[in-house]
């Protein structure tokens, strides 16, 4: 976690909705047809893509510095709720992938820079149980020409911020005082950047990097931007790749016009830093992070969903719970086999043993002291029966493997 976050991705959502009138200036400069996505690379549409079929789309913002990723945000405009909902997910999150198998590599950055976006739409998607419609990507010189065109954003530095790091690719020399002042380009970045005097690490400054996209859809959504629709669509078209058409933009656009947002949704994906060996990763609640995303971006979730986060998600949170796996059926090793599973997603699994019956057709869970737990095993191991029993007593959660798990 030596190299710093990139960019804050989120503000390219107030940008592209806020050039209202003038998208159509936008098309110009970019001299693009109606249907042509609007980049100066090409941009390949996924089936997935192209079957949305709601309003509201979900937006994957990825910053991007010779093909690393560090910074990624999920996010949605409500027109009719006039809300903005964004969700930070931190590029350490462990989310392993087949036949990636170095420390490195289970991170989710990783999914980008050796899968490209594609790859990284994927697992956002399996991680949250949410369909990602597009994606836009944006570059640091990007982000400081638009901080520049639109004459700097208003920030509440909390604490003096100070850093030089020679290595870092561009290197990174940090130095700025405490307080409310109107940054440029260059100290924008260096504010996004700065990870290294908040308390709770990344953390802080994802936080921080939420509060800089408020002040900054203030500002772009102000009267005195409107004259630099123009110079802000030049910009856009020189940093963006994106596979949003201009059909795309123009219809955000007016929709952002006329139902400009009173409220900006902000989340973390929830978790916590953690080590697997000696690689640190920030670890998923799998069952509140498929919550707040389905919250926020989801029209419900698939089985199918469920069933992907929880085979990937490990999580220290997990060995808080004790769990008891019986085999209800006449296969040798099936509790065995239903034990190592969980006991690869960090469950701390207490006794492996046989059931009373061996003619369970379903599997089962159960508890006497805590649902979520259970619910939380049930999950894990694609369970749909959830029951309590207050005679159990040998484990928080008992599992009965039936002849549904053969």
């Amino acid at each position: 976690m030596k190299k710093a976050l990139k960019i804050s991705l989120l503000v390219i959502l107030g940008i592209a909705l806020s050039i209202g009138t003038g998208v159509f200036m936008f098309y110009r400069s970019l001299n693009v047809t109606e249907e042509n996505p609007v980049t100066t690379n090409t941009a390949v549409k996924t089936s997935k893509q192209n079957s949305s079929s709601h309003s509201k789309k979900n937006i994957l913002f990825v910053g991007d510095a010779d093909g690393l990723s560090d910074t990624i945000f999920v996010a949605s405009f409500d027109k009719d709720k006039k809300e903005i909902d964004m969700l930070s997910i931190p590029r350490d999150t462990y989310y392993p992938r087949p036949g990636y198998n170095a420390p490195s590599e289970k991170k989710i950055n990783a999914a980008y820079s050796e899968q490209k976006i594609d790859g990284l739409k994927d697992a956002v998607e399996n991680l949250l149980g949410i369909k990602i419609d597009n994606y836009v990507i944006l570059t640091y010189d990007g982000f400081k020409d638009i901080i520049d065109t639109i004459g700097g954003v208003e920030v509440n530095i909390p604490f003096d911020m100070k850093y030089n790091d020679n290595v870092a690719n561009p290197p990174l020399h940090i130095n700025l005082k405490k307080g409310i002042q109107v940054l440029d380009g260059e100290e924008a970045l260096q504010f996004v950047r700065y990870r290294h005097g908040y308390t709770d690490g990344d953390i802080g400054r994802i936080n921080a990097q939420q509060e800089f996209l408020k002040s900054f859809i203030k500002k772009v959504t102000s009267p005195t931007v409107i004259t630099k629709v123009p110079s802000l669509a030049i910009t856009l078209s020189k940093n963006l790749k994106t596979d949003l058409t201009a059909k795309d933009i123009t219809t955000y656009a007016l929709d952002f016009v006329k139902n400009k947002p009173q409220s900006i949704n902000t989340s973390i994906l929830p978790g916590e830093g953690g080590y697997m060996g000696d690689y640190s990763y920030y670890f998923v609640d799998q069952q509140k992070a498929m919550k707040v995303a389905s919250e926020m971006f989801g029209d419900g979730l698939s089985s199918d969903s469920v069933s992907t986060v929880s085979q990937i998600t490990y999580s220290p949170i997990n060995s808080t719970i004790s769990v008891a796996v019986y085999n209800g059926t006449k296969v040798q090793g099936l509790a065995a086999k239903y034990a190592d599973e969980l006991k690869s997603l960090g469950f701390n699994v207490v006794k492996i043993a046989n059931a009373d019956a061996k003619n369970y057709d379903e599997s089962c869970v159960y508890t006497d002291t805590n649902i979520d737990k259970a619910n939380k095993v049930a999950n894990a191991l694609s369970i749909k029966n959830v029951l309590k029993d207050e005679k159990l007593s040998s484990a928080d959660v008992t599992v009965i493997i039936g002849n549904d798990k053969k």
